[in-house]
């Protein structure tokens, strides 16, 4: 028999019934039995039916609502529905293929899946799970994706350490099913080729939630000087590159980022116009400062600054002082591109980080656009916490006095 779960009363007011996440503090009492990890059945106190959940007492997120149907228990049969679902939005809605062979395939709540990420890259699907409920019935998930995908091989990514040991995962076991490349694929992305490392990479593989991020830069890049700071494999240095950028520098602090890049570059016949550095991120720009550079379009995608609520001062810090010295680097009329993909820097302390900056660099702001995370990256409309990438394109004024 499932257990039941009583939340209390505070829980169920009006924009909050239907959030996925629910804190251990959040639970009045628990009738039956379960073990970490099993399905139970989550009420309101006087026993109206909320939902399904997963629950895990070593989580700090103790339920993970999947299903808000009294009928739709979070059996296979659900469970594969929703991987049919997430694919059908990518192809049929989407029309991913037709642009790229690399796009998210499962993107954790946005899809009804929670914790669950499958990227593909190519002939290969890159998957990550950190809900203990969803990876007991991972095969069921793998079965679906089989059936929709085909792919050669499918590779479990490692989760941070803090992650896996919070939730009770187990270790990953690399390749779940079929047999991984001799070599890592080379993708498409946008007419753009890049080799997914799928071995070594960062999260599973490719930012691929920067696609979009990535075609506007290029949008903007003709006939300017162009800086891409944190550049990873080099994803927007090309396709400025391409675009007809005059000058395109790139720097990232690790060897591997930097050796990739360059390899991308020559991939992509744009050796020539991407020169690509080993650089730590504020060290960088403040070289770049003092030597008298100055750039028309800066692109700033840091590392996360804050992987926990407790992290948050810290990474204030490491934005304003980034985001100054990358305006003081910017020409008048010139472009920043800037983002966070910090969890817990929500978009408003984002903003006002940004504004304090601009303050103190003394340059005049105007917000092009607001950005985010690609429609293959969908979120649940009540998990606003799932828009964990908020960037801004920000243009400084031109003109002074008359």
């Amino acid at each position: 028999m499932t257990a039941t779960v009583f939340l209390k009363p505070g829980r169920l007011r009006a924009g909050v019934r239907r959030h996925p996440w629910v804190y251990g503090n959040s639970i009045e009492r628990v009738e039956g039995e379960y073990r970490d990890g099993d399905v139970v059945t989550v009420r309101a106190p006087d026993g109206r039916f909320v939902g399904h959940a997963f629950v895990n007492d070593r989580s700090r997120l103790r339920l993970r609502l999947v299903s808000f149907d009294r009928d739709a228990a979070p059996d296979p049969g659900l469970l594969r529905a929703r991987v049919r679902d997430a694919v059908a939005l990518r192809h049929d809605v989407l029309g991913l293929p037709a642009r790229a062979d690399a796009y998210r395939v499962v993107h954790s709540e946005g899809d009804g899946l929670p914790g669950l990420i499958v990227d593909r890259y190519g002939p290969a699907l890159a998957l990550s799970c950190s809900t203990l409920g969803l990876h007991q019935r991972l095969d069921v998930v793998l079965d679906a994706l089989e059936e929709a995908l085909a792919p050669a091989c499918i590779l479990e990514q490692p989760l941070p350490e803090g992650v896996r040991a919070a939730e009770g995962l187990p270790e990953p076991r690399g390749v779940l099913r079929g047999a991984l490349p001799a070599e890592d694929p080379v993708v498409t992305v946008d007419e753009l080729s890049f080799v997914a490392p799928l071995r070594g990479g960062q999260k599973t593989g490719l930012f691929l939630d920067q696609r979009e991020n990535a075609r506007l830069v290029a949008a903007h890049a003709a006939g300017r000087r162009v800086l891409d700071a944190c550049c990873y494999v080099g994803t927007f240095a090309l396709a400025a590159a391409r675009a007809g950028a005059t000058r395109v520098q790139a720097f990232d602090s690790s060897p591997e980022a930097v050796e990739q890049a360059r390899a991308n570059a020559a991939r992509n016949g744009v050796a020539d116009r991407v020169e690509v550095e080993r650089g730590s991120l504020h060290k960088e720009l403040r070289a770049r400062l003092d030597r008298g550079e100055r750039y028309d379009l800066v692109v700033l995608d840091p590392p996360k600054f804050a992987a926990a609520a407790r992290d948050v001062d810290r990474a204030r810090k490491g934005y304003f002082d980034a985001n100054q010295l990358a305006l003081k680097l910017l020409a008048p009329g010139g472009l920043l591109f800037t983002f966070s993909c910090s969890h817990h820097v929500d978009e408003a302390l984002f903003d006002e980080v940004l504004r304090e900056a601009s303050t103190r660099a003394e340059v005049d702001l105007r917000v092009i656009a607001r950005l985010g995370a690609g429609a293959d990256h969908p979120t649940d409309l009540h998990c606003p916490e799932g828009r964990y990438l908020k960037g801004l394109a920000l243009q400084r004024r031109g003109g002074g006095r008359p």
